[in-house]
């Protein structure tokens, strides 16, 4: 039960590491004013960046909830606030170091100081848009997993 848990968890997490930086992709040039039509995968450095994280987070969670057989409301959004700070915030500070690594070879022009900085701001300031989207994605797996459990 717990392997097949783990299994739908990566599953998760590389559909969410795909779907995610998508509609980030998407919805943020709109915003901006941006013409999105030029390109329907976005910026490559978001998919890398997200990946490690969600995909590993998702394994854990999978691992977690399938050795739970009733998960209260109230602490999976507390397990949801937990686990998209630590998505977000490895992905805004040390998930960009890597992806800057893969695909530039180096990090003679990164800022790094302020992409340190600004990765833990945003990952807090984003907080109400990353934790109901966390908790749809962990009930999500948590039905999966369970199957016929009801969240509470």
């Amino acid at each position: 039960m717990k392997a097949k848990g783990i299994l739908k968890g990566i599953t998760i997490g590389i559909v969410g590491s795909l779907i995610i930086p998508y509609f980030f992709h998407r919805i943020a040039y709109g915003l901006a004013g941006g013409y999105v039509s030029l390109s329907y995968w976005g910026d490559s450095w978001l998919y890398i960046a997200l990946s490690i994280p969600l995909i590993l987070s998702m394994a854990i969670m999978g691992y977690y909830l399938s050795s739970q057989n009733n998960v209260q409301n109230k602490k999976m959004w507390w397990i949801s606030f937990f686990v998209t700070f630590i998505v977000s915030l490895f992905t805004g500070t040390l998930g960009i170091i890597i992806s800057e690594m893969i695909l530039r070879g180096n990090l003679n022009n990164f800022n790094l100081e302020g992409s340190m900085i600004w990765g833990v701001i945003y990952s807090i300031v984003l907080l109400p848009i990353t934790v109901p989207l966390g908790k749809f994605i962990l009930s999500l797996l948590y039905i999966w997993i369970q199957k016929n459990k009801v969240i509470i």
